[in-house]
């Protein structure tokens, strides 16, 4: 099994959520969690008008890019302060999908997988 870092084209700064969605890519129960996903993930944040594209493969992250990628398998359009207040367990994901601060596009048994991820 490698542990190879995922191949990255971030540039110098990446987003707080990105730092943290890498970091919980790097969690053996995540990939656990995810093991025989595999999608492209692209994150939308609207606050910083930035776009990046998470390859997984079998669970594990393989590649991180800003980019847009038209035909992602997931997509998720959220402020990066929003997501980082998710992953904290600050901000209810609920209501802000509830209140369209929060859009998610693909097919729902793999959102319901991104779960242990996000939260």
């Amino acid at each position: 099994m490698s542990s190879a870092a995922p191949s990255t084209s971030t540039g110098s700064s990446e987003p707080g959520a990105v730092t943290k969605l890498k970091e919980r890519f790097a969690d053996p129960s995540v990939q656990e969690s995810l093991k025989g996903f595999s999608k492209t993930m692209q994150f939308s944040f609207t606050d910083l008008k930035e776009d990046y594209v998470f390859t997984i493969d079998d669970g594990k992250l393989v590649n991180l890019e800003k980019k847009n990628l038209p035909n992602a398998n997931i997509v998720i359009t959220v402020a990066n302060s929003l997501m980082e207040g998710i992953m904290n367990k600050t901000s209810n994901p609920m209501t802000a999908y509830m209140t369209g601060k929060l859009k998610v596009k693909g097919p729902m048994d793999d959102l319901m997988r991104m779960q242990k991820l996000m939260m």
